[in-house]
């Protein structure tokens, strides 16, 4: 047992003799983990939102995404959202100048119908 502590003291001795700073090497941002105490924990991976999913589409369809506000080639759930706000903001039964608002609904009916008809058959009206 003393031998054990005569060791330490050695040990000690030579640590608190020599005046290299022990932090100095310390990096505290290596690696894909961390250290909490005498645990080493892993970092989880960041969250990344996935890249929407667009197909091509024909030029014909271009304008008809357009008067939906979206991107050509998002998914039909996103088309059908659009056209869902876009009716809420501008059927006629909602707005006074009912001419305009029903010639508006009536583009945005068409555009909408001739996306989802293209998705279901591959074919343009």
């Amino acid at each position: 047992m003393e031998n054990m502590y005569d060791r330490l003291g050695d040990i000690l001795r030579d640590r608190l003799a020599n005046d290299d700073d022990p932090f100095d090497s310390w990096n505290p941002h290596q690696g894909r983990g961390r250290r909490a105490g005498n645990a080493k924990q892993r970092k989880p991976a960041p969250i990344r939102a996935a890249a929407p999913e667009r197909v091509e589409v024909p030029p014909e369809l271009v304008e008809d995404f357009r008067i939906l506000g979206l991107l050509p080639g998002v998914t039909p759930g996103e088309c059908r959202d659009a056209w869902k706000l876009l009716m809420k903001k501008h059927h006629p039964d909602k707005n006074n100048q009912s001419g305009e608002a029903t010639r508006i609904t009536t583009r945005i009916n068409n555009s909408y119908n001739r996306i989802i008809h293209w998705y279901k058959t591959g074919e343009l009206t």
